[in-house]
């Protein structure tokens, strides 16, 4: 379930080739690079970027960035040397060859067809809106860079925020929601995770946030990760903050995604999670929730109630369809066969209303993590957690509606007999805890608001009043 949908990115499976032997231009010129590059037609510039760094296991990596997209942090999937004197930083989809040059790098941006050159500068940052709520130093407490080692060897890049009282207090990983979040979990100059690091860590609780794998810091493949993978990854950073014997009670936040993988924690660790804080969580099948989403996604884009109610028996097809065909080809031919059999006039709406852009794109449902998706069902994992929980959501919500979500995360660990719950659906917030006029996701970038204060206090109470004893 995605926290922003991802409409247009295609991935191709790549070798990793080792990097010893090319990554001098990396390790030697670290920072923010950044170009204009004109487009094909001669008549718009686009800013291009790339970031060389050194990841959480002493590598040196790169990402890709297109600022004038809001585009940050877009995952290398192979460095490799091509020639003598030149690397490329392969996303997949794209590619940006480098070639040092004096004092810059002289870059070709590759994408199908298309070979355009563009001149890239050390800036200080790629340019982004700046926002009100995102922290300043100096800060009024601790920060430190980790290295964290999951299950299978990847190592996770992190940030630990520690307050300079209580000596011995609560802490909380934060998880990010789905896409190629960062520990900060950046959009439209936002970044979600470092507000609410700060805010948390002002009033006394601890906080752990970390790179998706694959994504900056963190090693590993995003494009090949599963939710198992992501679980794993959680469950490492509880594990690394216990091994510090520094922190009273170790709690999870997830965002989204993000909430369900802590309820798989939590049910599948429970002497590991002394509490968890849901936020804009799923409680329901993936199917149903796709089915809601659709829904909402119509009417966002102008679609009436009769319209809506011709559109979804469509979109239930197309869902038991992407269940019951194998990955791939098999399944691209009969979306596009249900698709074909429409009546000329449905047809015409799925493309009025942008239907097809995403999930109902069969290009997207081919690939295997839709059925695994659609099959998930976070209730299962919810009606296993013990520890304390709040339930915090948005009223203005259209990737996960409150109402039936809280219902579902609520019901669930009442059936699994936890009595240590809070709820509420906060008034006027959207799904990522702005203060907004309508939920659509064309306000995110118009809200200045990162996270609404109430929403951020809730979780700071919560967080700090759990348990009284030291581990």
């Amino acid at each position: 379930m995605t926290s922003f949908p991802l409409r247009c990115l295609a991935v191709l499976a790549l070798a990793l080739l080792h990097p010893a032997a090319f990554a001098d231009p990396l390790r030697e010129h670290p920072g923010h690079w950044m170009g204009e590059m004109k487009l094909p037609d001669n008549r718009k510039v686009l800013k291009m970027g790339a970031e060389l760094f050194t990841r959480a296991d002493g590598s040196a990596w790169a990402s890709l960035a297109s600022p004038d997209q809001d585009a940050y942090d877009i995952p290398v999937k192979a460095v490799r040397a091509e020639g003598n004197d030149a690397v490329v930083l392969d996303a997949g989809f794209a590619a940006m060859k480098l070639t040092w040059v004096q004092d810059h790098f002289q870059a070709e941006w590759r994408q199908g067809a298309n070979r355009l050159p563009v001149e890239l500068r050390r800036v200080d940052a790629f340019p982004m809106p700046v926002r009100p709520q995102t922290p300043h130093a100096p800060f009024p407490y601790h920060e430190e860079n980790l290295a964290i080692p999951s299950r299978d060897g990847v190592m996770l890049g992190a940030t630990l925020t520690v307050p300079r009282a209580p000596a011995h207090p609560n802490v909380v990983v934060l998880i990010a929601g789905s896409g190629p979040q960062t520990r900060h979990v950046d959009m439209f100059g936002h970044h979600m995770f470092d507000v609410l690091a700060d805010h948390l860590a002002r009033q006394g609780v601890a906080v752990l946030r970390y790179d998706k794998r694959g994504i900056a810091r963190s090693t590993g493949d995003y494009h090949g990760h599963t939710l198992t993978h992501l679980e794993d990854d959680a469950y490492a950073a509880v594990q690394a903050l216990s091994k510090r014997k520094q922190f009273n009670r170790i709690g999870l936040a997830g965002h989204s995604e993000g909430s369900s993988i802590a309820a798989a924690v939590a049910a599948h660790h429970p002497e590991a999670v002394d509490f968890v804080v849901s936020l804009a969580g799923v409680g329901m099948s993936g199917f149903e929730l796709e089915l809601l989403q659709d829904a909402q996604w119509a009417r966002d884009h102008g679609a009436g109630p009769d319209e809506v109610a011709r559109l979804m028996p469509y979109v239930r097809r197309y869902y038991e369809t992407v269940l019951t065909t194998p990955d791939g080809e098999p399944r691209i031919a009969a979306l596009k066969a249900l698709h074909a059999g429409l009546a000329p006039e449905d047809q015409a709406l799925i493309a009025t209303y942008h239907m097809n852009e995403y999930t109902l794109s069969p290009g997207m449902a081919a690939q295997p993590f839709l059925p695994v998706s659609l099959k998930t069902d976070t209730r299962k994992d919810w009606s296993k957690v013990a520890c304390p929980v709040l339930v915090l959501n948005g009223s203005l919500d259209h990737q996960v509606p409150a109402e039936e979500n809280v219902a579902g995360i609520v019901g669930a660990l009442a059936s699994g007999g936890n009595a240590h719950v809070e709820s509420t659906i906060l008034p006027s917030l959207n799904h990522s805890f702005q203060t907004a006029q309508t939920g659509k996701e064309d306000e995110y970038a118009k809200i200045d608001e990162t996270l609404a204060p109430a929403a951020m206090q809730r979780v700071a109470d919560f967080a700090r009043a759990q348990g009284a004893s030291a581990r």
